[in-house]
């Protein structure tokens, strides 16, 4: 049996994962540029390979942001359209599918955006 939410509950949901998903890429940027310090400051051959690791991770990392995003908005078009289907039906009580792929999807970038960042917290840390 699949768990359901009420729709303001779905609503709230998605607009928090959106609001995850745009800190997660800000936050991205910041390493990026942060990154570019490091670089400045040591120049080694194995610095530069971790280095393009990173840089490589990071855009991997916006791209799996971008998807997320975009189906977010297309799961939140299709909450709306059904929404204006049952206009006048008391939305408080109505339970929907809670997209159960989609919140698996955002368990998984939540996991490994964690140990990306954990990984990129121990390379500064070994580049001062």
């Amino acid at each position: 049996m699949v768990p359901t939410l009420p729709i303001p509950k779905l609503h709230l949901e998605y607009r928090l994962w959106m609001n995850e998903l745009m800190f997660a890429k800000e936050e991205i940027n910041i390493f990026e540029h942060h990154l570019e310090n490091v670089i400045d400051d040591d120049n080694t051959i194995e610095v530069n390979a971790q280095m393009e690791h990173f840089q490589n991770q990071f855009i991997c990392h916006k791209e799996v942001i971008d998807q997320l995003k975009h189906d977010l908005h297309v799961a939140e078009k299709q909450l709306v359209g059904y929404v204006k289907q049952v206009s006048g039906m008391g939305l408080d009580y109505i339970r929907m599918d809670n997209h159960v792929t989609l919140r698996d999807r955002m368990k998984t970038f939540r996991k490994i955006y964690e140990e990306l960042k954990n990984d990129f917290r121990r390379f500064e840390v070994e580049c001062i």
